[in-house]
């Protein structure tokens, strides 16, 4: 159920006129997941003055995350994976 709630929400900033969403980049963890949205330069406004605030990243966990990612398959949703290491 949170994943498709979640889904909906994605689905809901993919459609803003205001924002050009091109994809969500998950940032995999040992205990969860961060996931971001990401967008094509130059969205928003153009004014400089009054710069657009993009959707804060959202933390799931990774249960969460392996029920999410069917869904954004089904429904065409770009999206990638990173699971860097840090030192």
């Amino acid at each position: 159920m949170k994943a498709q709630d979640l889904l909906t929400r994605i689905m809901m900033e993919a459609e803003r006129e205001d924002r050009n969403f091109s994809r969500l980049e998950f940032n995999i963890r040992d205990r969860g997941v961060v996931m971001n949205y990401e967008y094509v330069d130059g969205a928003g406004t153009g004014d400089v003055h009054r710069p657009s605030h993009i959707k804060d990243p959202e933390v799931l966990d990774l249960e969460t995350f392996g029920e999410l990612k069917p869904l954004l398959y089904e429904k065409n949703i770009p999206f990638k994976e990173r699971r860097d290491d840090f030192l």
